[in-house]
């Protein structure tokens, strides 16, 4: 890699800043930037020349989500294979897109609120994609301008409320992925150089343990729908801003599964809103321990060759 530059937002004491992490320290930039939108405007190589002779040990520092609200976050469904066949699915022919809440971002360390009356909560350890300028009808994104259009590269986690996603009223995934703390993202925004960004996407492994149990493990290479693929789907549906998030969707080892029984409910008890989540509820919850209060999720990001560390997330289960 010609240059990659770690950018994060941190508050040591009053507000947000931000910074180039260099080994275990933080340089802060000189300038303004208030938004990831702001940060994206400037090349790798100008943001490290903004790097201030100041510095403060990570440790020190608290870090917050480095794509910052408002910000759109679109989400990819059955993306890895693994997951489509956990999840009963054959590979997909067509992009599973759904959208999820900017205020549901959260940094890489802070708890994840599971909110009353959630029995169904779980994890999703995914690649985030951050724009670095708008994104529209007009657009056409190949392998070859992908660098053009994605900026920053991010650790990301989809937690969704399964039972509020299947059980609700006609099935409500924003709904389910949508509370607040529920995309844990960073700590560090990975930039390249635009004609890295291609390559780099090919080489990354992300991985998720819970309670050091490893359970779920994935290569980019794997990925159903490539990234200039997913970002022309997009652009032919909505616009998108610079600073929006794309998630590329997750491995399998999600902690739900795919049953007979649950594909009955669901088909059986479509239009039977109260019944069909409770009887979900009861057949998942039978077979698996969902995350509750105490649980410690861990994930990683980095290349194959251990090149470029995207960073950790580490964040413990609490209740509202």
């Amino acid at each position: 890699m010609k240059l990659v530059v770690k950018v994060t937002r941190f508050t040591i004491s009053g507000e947000p800043v931000w910074g180039i992490v260099d080994g275990d320290e933080i340089a802060p930039l000189d300038g303004t930037f208030i938004s990831t939108a702001d940060v994206l405007r400037l090349a790798p190589a100008e943001l490290k020349a903004r790097a201030g002779v100041l510095r403060f040990a990570v440790s020190s520092a608290k870090i917050l989500s480095p794509v910052t609200a408002p910000a759109q976050i679109v989400c990819q469904g059955l993306n890895y294979a693994d997951h489509a066949d956990q999840s009963g699915h054959s590979r997909p022919q067509k992009n599973l897109l759904f959208m999820k809440a900017g205020s549901s971002l959260s940094g890489a360390s802070d708890p994840i609120i599971r909110p009353a009356g959630c029995q169904m909560l779980d994890y999703e350890v995914e690649l985030g994609l951050v724009l670095k300028r708008p994104l529209s009808a007009s657009d056409h994104v190949t392998r070859e301008n992908l660098g053009d259009f994605i900026g920053g590269l991010v650790l990301c986690n989809d937690v969704s409320a399964r039972d509020v996603m299947f059980g609700e009223p006609f099935l409500q995934w924003f709904r389910g992925k949508s509370a607040r703390t529920f995309c844990p993202c960073g700590p560090w925004l990975v930039m390249p150089e635009a004609e890295e960004v291609a390559d780099l996407l090919d080489r990354i492994e992300i991985r998720l343990w819970l309670n050091d149990e490893l359970r779920q493990a994935a290569h980019t290479r794997d990925l159903i729908f490539r990234p200039e693929t997913s970002l022309n789907d997009i652009a032919s549906l909505m616009d998108m801003s610079a600073g929006d998030l794309i998630l590329t969707g997750t491995p399998g080892g999600v902690i739900l599964q795919a049953t007979a029984p649950l594909g009955q409910i669901l088909t059986t008890k479509l239009f039977k809103d109260s019944e069909r989540k409770d009887a979900i509820v009861q057949e998942a919850t039978a077979h698996a321990h969902f995350l509750t209060p105490g649980d410690i999720m861990r994930a990683e990001m980095r290349t194959d060759d251990d090149a470029v560390d995207f960073g950790g997330q580490l964040f413990k289960v609490v209740d509202a």
